[in-house]
Order: C-alpha cells, then structure tokens, then sequence
C-alpha cells in the first residue's frame, strides 16, 4: 500500500485535490476518501476526549462534500465502523 493510501492528507491538500487526481481509480478515490474521513473522525474524537495529537486540518464536512461530488456508483464502504 502507498503512503498516499495510507494518508491521503500527506499527498493532497483538501480533498478536492484527491478527486482531481486524473491518476486515480474511482475505487482509489473512495478508498482514499474513506481512509481520510476515518482518520478524521479519529482525531475529532481524540480531541473530545483530552488527548492532544496533530490538529485536524481539513473539516469533515469537506470529505463528506468530495465523496457528494463522486459518481453515484460509487462503492460502499467495506467497514460499517463509526467513530
């Protein structure tokens, strides 16, 4: 797995940028998309709960609006995980 895959925030910017991204699959998009929003959701959590960690630099609401803006044959997620 590439390190953009693993973190898409240390390739793309905003999420914007990754759907941009002519090189990717649209199952690479969701994949990534969906990586990224866990994360996220991760690090909101942590922080409600005291621990400190590297800010959050891109809002959830901006993942959510780039998976909107995917084809709707879009992939469902393979975890059904909520954080």
């Amino acid at each position: 797995m590439t390190a953009s895959a693993q973190n898409p925030a240390a390739k793309y910017a905003t999420p914007r940028d990754l759907i941009a991204d002519a090189s990717l699959s649209l199952e690479e998009k969701c994949a990534l998309l969906n990586e990224w929003e866990d994360d996220v959701r991760h690090r909101l959590v942590a922080s409600e709960e005291g621990m400190t960690g590297a800010p959050v630099k891109v809002e959830l609401v901006d993942i959510l609006a780039a998976k909107a803006e995917l084809p709707t044959n879009t992939p469902p997620r393979t975890s059904d995980s909520k954080a």
